[in-house]
């Protein structure tokens, strides 16, 4: 009967950095041959050292033996020990440790094994805290801790006598895994692994823990006992579960911001870059992990003591501004911003670069300084007084029109209120208004020059507005002296051609009155009634030319006439001196308010007057009264004038074109003057 796995491994509990040992078990006691408190606070370096030995790596590798893993001899108060050690990270007392397994190889060394390996004592660690179970090689418990039952619930008979503990304890969903991961390790001959999956406890509860196994094998390389060390790691995976979100939500922020962000270290490397530096440089992140960051400048356009002088600015530790040039990764060159800033990445000092692209407001600040320029010029240069106030409506500027308008210099009146500077005491009021106005205004008014001539200008107030608040304002001054004379004088010289023409007017109505007057003298001189009529005719035509200009003369605009007004007048004269007492003739009127000018007026005039004498004369005979309608209205673009009767109508049509009386050829011949 061969002993088992916890009585043949000599173990230690060592410091993880130091090696000192902690706790030990009697197996090493044994073998090594040392008092155990001698053992205590000694290092495995005490013990040994790692040696190079010229041995066939078939010979080890049949034997179960690594060749690629360091050999160590071990020397106590007996022979040598040949070890190779397989180590797992622990808490001893609260603190930071490794559990340390020394394999005995020495039987393998000196080719004397013959079957199995005989094995002397058990492990025996105070306060080990693993749980530790030992199989056999149908995996059935030879050996379960009370630790394996804090964690698994099953108390050491349970698991030694239930031959299907294994199946029960490993995560169903987990076994197949847990079996490819030994098989692999078997077929290797390697004499340990390390495994983490999930198990089950007796309540049902899944747990996750890691599985140090450590085999030993026969001559023929066959597992005849298997050793494992379990520790509960549900925390650490849940904290592990917790800190994979934190990472991955920090790395969607991370990776979700434009700009682009990247750690550089003091010999300036990149150590990590965001999703940003594709659309910043167009190069994958993962790319630039390990290069200078000198590699994403533009040549010629870099300082390479750049991060010297970083460096330099550290103490403070204030955020650095720049401005640069970098080039991407189809060799475009662009400018940069840079905010740099100190921050701590795994525990090491790194620099924190936020990077982004600022051709387009690069570009919006040429522009403005384009438009800043013709502005300032078209400022300077403009003809107009250009005035700029703040918005106490004291003066900030003033362009040379301004000078050239009122003759004071930008720096006369600067920080001054424009008011008390050019308004005179007359304009006071409306001046306050005016630059108190929030929206564009224009006003015409004086305003006084630096000598105290009063200047007739035209002034816009134009207020400059930010988020509804005005800011400032524009003055802008137009000098219309020289307008205002010469509108003056031509308004007296209008007035004289208004009272010219009304003159005009007027002697031509006495002139066409004094004809009238002679025809009337003609009319009483002769005794031939066909004279007469004849005679009476005429003066009522020239009555009717005469009635225009009367009319002209005494209206304010001596060019048009209101139809309307003269229609009326005409009708009535020719109405009181035609008609006959025995039959009354009514007139009805439906007149719109239109002017005429005198060309259009006279002809209406004398249509009128024939039209309506022939109708007093012939249109009622053998009635006792009469109606007469006249309208004169607009139609879309034409001007419709219709005089009708209710009287006994007029001859055929073929009767009246042939008549070749004045009245019906007047009335053609202006007809057709009038369209």
């Amino acid at each position: 009967m061969t002993d088992t796995f916890f009585e043949s491994q000599m173990m230690f509990v060592c410091d993880q950095i130091s090696y000192k040992i902690l706790d030990i078990n009697r197996a090493a006691v044994e073998k090594l041959g040392l008092n155990r408190e001698k053992l205590l606070n000694k290092t495995l370096h005490d013990l040994g050292n790692p040696v190079s030995l010229d041995i066939d790596p078939g010979i080890l590798a049949a034997h179960g033996v690594e060749s690629s893993s360091e050999i160590w001899v071990l020397t106590g108060s007996r022979d040598k020990i040949y070890v190779q050690f397989s180590s797992h990270m622990i808490r001893f007392r609260e603190d930071p440790a490794k559990v340390i397994v020394a394999h005995d190889i020495t039987p393998v060394l000196q080719q004397t094994g013959k079957g199995e390996h005989q094995l002397s004592s058990p492990v025996g660690f105070h306060d080990f805290p693993l749980a530790e179970i030992e199989w056999d090689k149908k995996k059935r418990v030879l050996r379960w801790s009370e630790k394996a039952e804090q964690i698994f619930g099953y108390t050491q008979q349970e698991a030694i006598n239930d031959p299907m503990i294994y199946e029960k304890i490993v995560h169903p969903e987990d076994q197949s895994f847990v079996e490819e991961e030994i098989m692999k390790c078997v077929q290797r001959r390697s004499p340990i692994s390390k495994i983490m999956n999930r198990n089950v406890t007796r309540s049902g509860k899944t747990v996750h823990c890691e599985w140090y196994n450590s085999f030993l094998y026969d001559h023929e390389g066959q597992v005849v006992s298997t050793y494992s060390l379990i520790t509960d790691v549900s925390e650490r995976v849940k904290v592990m579960d917790e800190h994979e979100k934190s990472v991955r939500s920090f790395q969607d922020l991370f990776d979700s911001i434009s700009d682009a962000i990247y750690l550089v270290n003091d010999e300036g490397r990149i150590l990590i870059a965001n999703e940003g530096m594709k659309d910043t440089f167009g190069y994958a992140p993962r790319k630039l992990i390990g290069k200078d960051q000198q590699f994403l400048r533009a040549p010629g356009k870099f300082d390479p003591g750049f991060m010297f002088h970083l460096r330099t600015k550290e103490q403070g530790r204030e955020q650095v501004k720049v401005e640069g040039w970098g080039k991407k990764a189809n060799g475009e060159v662009f400018p940069t911003e840079m905010l740099i800033n100190r921050g701590s990445y795994f525990g090491d000092d790194v620099w924190i670069f936020i990077e982004r692209d600022i051709t387009d407001r690069k570009d919006a600040e040429e522009e403005l300084k384009k438009r800043e320029l013709l502005f300032s010029e078209l400022f300077e240069t403009s003809p107009l007084g250009i005035i700029l106030l703040n918005s106490h409506n004291e003066v900030m500027q003033v362009n040379q029109g301004f000078t050239h308008i009122f003759d004071y210099e930008d720096f006369e009146i600067r920080g001054l209120e424009i008011d008390r500077v050019i308004v005179p005491e007359s304009e006071q009021d409306n001046a306050r208004i005016l630059t108190n106005t929030e929206r564009v205004a224009e006003i015409e008014c004086q305003r006084l020059s630096k000598s105290g001539e009063l200047k007739d200008v035209l002034i816009y107030a134009v207020p400059i507005k930010i988020e509804n608040r005005t800011i400032a304002k524009y003055g802008i001054y137009v000098d219309i002296t020289d307008r205002k004379h010469s509108e003056k004088r031509l308004l007296e010289s209008l007035k004289e051609k208004e009272v010219l023409l009304a003159e005009i007017h007027h002697r031509v109505k006495n002139n066409l009155a004094v004809i009238t007057g002679l025809l009337e003298l003609q009319s009483y001189s002769t005794d031939n009634e066909e004279a007469q009529e004849v005679l009476v005719e005429s003066q009522m035509r020239v009555n009717s030319i005469a009635l225009v200009h009367e009319t002209l003369y005494q209206n304010e605009n001596l060019s048009e006439i209101n139809i309307e007004n003269y229609l009326h007048k005409l009708s009535h004269i020719l109405d009181m001196t035609i008609r006959k007492e025995s039959r009354p003739v009514h007139i009805h009127y439906d007149l719109e308010d239109i002017t005429l000018a005198v060309t259009q007026a006279v002809p209406c005039g004398l249509l009128l007057n024939e039209i309506l004498t022939n109708c007093y004369k012939h249109a009622f005979k053998g009635m006792e009264t009469g109606k007469v309608w006249i309208s004169f209205k607009q139609k879309d673009e034409y001007l419709e004038f219709h005089i009708r009767d209710n009287g006994v109508g007029l001859p055929s049509g073929d009767m009246l074109m042939k008549s070749k009386s004045l009245g019906m050829k007047l009335i053609k011949t202006l007809s057709r003057q009038l369209g």
